[in-house]
């Protein structure tokens, strides 16, 4: 069994590929008994992908898009808007499909900004 601390500072346990494989079933059964904590995987205990209950994940998309529609309020408020090719970029970010690197650079590259 594993333990992980979620706080600030402590140390986050992350799993290898077996190991997560071997303990999902329990991942899950914690994710549905309501723990939070995320269970973190990778290869040579270095941490590639991140596990977190669909409330964690849908609470940080509908962040994403809260800051979407308030970016979108702020355009509008000053007479513009968006273009619909960014407003896909955006919306891509928003569901996390692009980190937001990847949408700043999508976003640049599209107005030709360096």
């Amino acid at each position: 069994m594993y333990t992980f601390g979620y706080t600030l500072g402590m140390l986050i346990e992350t799993l290898s590929v077996r190991e997560a494989r071997a303990q999902l079933s329990e991942a899950l059964a914690r994710f549905r008994r309501g723990d939070r904590r995320p269970v973190r995987v990778g290869s040579h205990r270095k941490t590639e992908a991140v596990l977190v209950p669909i409330g964690v994940f849908e609470e940080l998309t509908a962040e994403r898009a809260r800051s979407l529609a308030d970016a979108d309020a702020s355009l509008r408020a000053e007479g513009q808007t968006g273009s619909a090719p960014a407003d896909a970029i955006m919306q891509s970010w928003s569901r996390g499909e692009l980190s937001t690197a990847q949408m700043r650079d999508q976003i640049r590259a599209l107005h030709n900004v360096a």
